[in-house]
């Protein structure tokens, strides 16, 4: 039953990847979903905007050394209504 809701709960996260452009594997598994942001655009930049302008913190790759560069990182511990939530900020 809880895989269902990590289940249930990624599949919001990809709607809110989609929404900043980015690319992630849909088959991955875990808490998080990593994903990659478009060329040209560095991953404390889009985190940044994406705290500031929607209330929403989602972690840059970088926080885990110079290979995240390019890369975010969303976290499957929050609830389906506040990801819900955070989709309709865009």
């Amino acid at each position: 039953e809880q895989n269902k809701i990590y289940e249930e709960r990624r599949t919001l996260i990809w709607q809110l990847a989609d929404k900043l452009d980015a690319t992630y594997n849909k088959n991955s598994t875990g808490l998080f979903v990593w994903a990659k942001i478009p060329e040209g655009k560095k991953s404390i930049e889009v985190t940044d905007s994406v705290l500031y302008d929607k209330d929403i913190f989602i972690t840059p790759g970088t926080v885990f050394g110079s290979q995240g560069e390019g890369y975010i990182r969303f976290s499957l511990c929050v609830t389906k209504d506040i990801i819900k939530q955070a989709i309709n900020r865009f």
